[in-house]
């Protein structure tokens, strides 16, 4: 990640306050140190040091991915604790969890579900319930139901990049079989099939 706020020390500052100064025998004292000139110069540029130190601090704790102070808040925000989301867990998994929420906001196609199943490592093949490849999950649905199904089709769990297992499949208490049907259009209704 670039740092948003350059880490100067104390003296850079100095140096930064006294280079605004004007020119002339009223600021000469601005550049000559142990001067009580440049010595009021070095004691705001404690304070601009400390300022910048406060806005590296935010510019780290802004960021859902980093944040250790405002992990409550980002969870608040994107609505955890839900039906899926606990809010428990280690740092890293909250992190996650407030990720996958950002992430699914903007859910509306089939590869954006298909990009979702990947965050959890396991490849999905999302289709239209009208699709002749989703036959088998819509047998004996009416061409109504079959328009507002979507089959997800589940083949292999590839590694995971987290502490935990969550069960996948038909179990309608899965984890993933949550956060997909959270994010599903309102009018439509999920099928999971394992291929």
């Amino acid at each position: 990640m670039t740092e948003l706020f350059e880490k100067r020390n104390v003296e850079a500052y100095t140096d930064s306050l006294a280079a605004y100064m004007p020119s002339g025998r009223l600021f000469s004292a601005k550049d000559v140190k142990d001067t009580n000139f440049r010595k009021l110069l070095r004691g705001m540029a404690g304070e601009l040091f400390h300022a910048n130190g406060l806005l590296r601090d935010y510019s780290t704790e802004i960021l859902p991915d980093t944040t250790v102070e405002f992990i409550g808040e980002w969870e608040s925000a994107v609505g955890i604790p839900d039906s899926c989301f606990t809010g428990t867990g280690t740092l890293n998994e909250r992190r996650r969890d407030i990720l996958i929420k950002l992430a699914a906001l903007g859910t509306q196609t089939a590869e954006d579900f298909e990009e979702l199943a990947a965050i959890f490592g396991i490849t999905v093949n999302v289709l239209s319930g009208k699709d002749p490849l989703a036959a088998n999950a819509v047998i004996g649905d009416t061409d109504k139901e079959k328009r507002f199904t979507i089959v997800v089709q589940y083949t292999s769990i590839v590694g995971f990049d987290y502490e935990f297992n969550f069960p996948f499949g038909l179990d309608d208490n899965s984890f993933l079989d949550c956060v997909l049907s959270r994010f599903k259009p309102a009018n439509c209704r999920l099928l999971f099939e394992g291929v």
